[in-house]
């Protein structure tokens, strides 16, 4: 990441969903978990975690839906009502599910201005 962040802007396909990032992610992660695997159907999932106050929606409001995770407390999806891309999704994370946005980096503007710190698996 640059030295000096520039909120950064995204969306979905459609361009009904339209976010921006005004502060720095607190990390970026690829997971490359079996889980993210079947989820987005490719190898890895690219994500860059941001308090959830620091996203702000600028045009389109997002539909969640809940769908399970190997925790057991479920995975809210949030995703365009009409495009159906995911956006960002929020996990539990002991009472920081709606603290916390796991912000889909693919649906990022320039998706280069956030590259992946660590890999997990």
């Amino acid at each position: 990441m640059p030295d000096v962040f520039e909120p950064c802007e995204g969306g979905c396909t459609c361009g009904h969903v339209r976010y921006k990032l005004i502060s720095e992610p607190l990390i970026v992660h690829c997971c490359h978990c079996r889980w993210c695997q079947r989820q987005t159907g490719t190898a890895f999932a690219l994500n860059a975690l941001i308090e959830a106050d620091r996203v702000k929606i600028l045009s389109g409001a997002v539909e969640e839906l809940t769908v399970p995770s190997p925790s057991g407390q479920g995975q809210t999806i949030a995703r365009c009502p009409k495009c159906r891309v995911a956006v960002w999704s929020n996990y539990y994370m002991g009472g920081l599910k709606e603290r916390i946005r796991f912000i889909r980096v693919g649906s990022l503007d320039n998706p280069d201005l956030l590259p992946p710190d660590v890999h997990i698996f």
